[in-house]
C-alpha cells in the first residue's frame, strides 16, 4: 500500500516537473519570430507616422483652401462695391457738367436791381432748381472742393496755367481756379482746373523789361 501511494505522488510530481517546462518551452520565443514581431511592430509605427502626416497635410489644405475661399468672397464683394461706385461716379461727374452751365448761367444772367419782375423770377427759378440740385448731390456725398489759396496738390487739382505772382506772394500755390472740383465721400470725382502761381525768374523779368511790347500787355 505505502509502495503504491509513493508511487502516485512520484508520478504527479513528474507529471507536474514535465508541465513546467512545457511551459517554459511555451514562454520562450524563438530568435526568428521575435525579429519577425519587431518588424511588424516598425512597419505599423511607420503607417502610423505617414497616416498622421498625411491627415496634417489634409488639415492644412482645407485650412487654406477656407481661407482661399474667404479671401474670394472678400475680393468679389470689394469688386462689386467699386463697380458700383464707379458707376455712381460716371452719373455724377455727368451732372456736375449741369451744375456748372447753371453757374455759368447764374453768373451772366444776374439781373440788376432796376430788372423787369419777370427777369428778377426766372433768375430767382434757376437759382432754387441750382440749390437743390446740390443739395441732391450732397446728400450722395458730393461736395465741392476748395482751391483757391491752397498749395497745389496734383491728386486735387489739374494744373492747366500758370499765374505769374509778386515776390509777396507764395509760390506754387492755386490763384486761378477755372472749374471747380468736387470729393465723392473721401475719393476725388473731379479734380478743379487750376492756374497755379509761379514768380517769375530773373532772366524772363529782364526779358520783360527789355521788351518794349511788354507794357502794352
Amino acid at each position: 500500500m505505502k509502495d503504491d501511494i509513493g508511487k502516485g505522488g512520484a508520478a504527479k510530481e513528474d507529471r507536474a516537473c514535465k508541465e513546467e517546462q512545457g511551459l517554459d518551452q511555451a514562454q520562450e520565443v524563438r530568435p526568428e519570430e521575435q525579429g519577425q514581431e519587431g518588424l511588424e511592430i516598425e512597419a505599423l509605427q511607420k503607417r502610423v507616422a505617414e497616416l498622421e502626416s498625411e491627415m496634417k497635410e489634409t488639415r492644412d489644405r482645407y485650412l487654406r483652401s477656407l481661407a482661399d475661399l474667404d479671401n474670394a468672397r472678400k475680393r468679389v464683394r470689394h469688386e462689386m462695391a467699386e463697380a458700383q461706385v464707379q458707376a455712381a461716379a460716371g452719373i455724377l461727374r455727368d451732372i456736375l457738367q449741369v451744375v456748372d452751365n447753371f453757374e455759368r448761367a447764374l453768373e451772366t444772367s444776374n439781373p440788376r436791381a432796376a430788372a423787369p419782375t419777370e427777369t428778377r423770377a426766372v433768375y430767382d427759378g434757376i437759382s432754387l432748381i441750382y440749390r437743390q440740385l446740390l443739395e441732391m448731390l450732397a446728400r450722395w456725398g458730393v461736395k465741392p472742393m476748395t482751391a483757391l489759396g491752397q498749395p497745389f496738390d496734383p491728386r486735387l487739382h489739374e494744373a492747366v496755367a500758370q499765374v505769374p505772382v509778386s515776390d509777396d506772394q507764395e509760390d506754387g500755390v492755386v490763384a486761378l481756379e477755372l472749374q471747380k472740383g468736387y470729393l465723392f465721400g473721401d475719393r476725388v470725382l473731379r479734380p478743379s482746373k487750376v492756374g497755379v502761381g509761379a514768380r517769375e525768374t530773373e532772366d524772363e523779368q529782364a526779358r520783360e523789361g527789355n521788351d518794349p511790347e511788354a507794357g502794352k500787355r
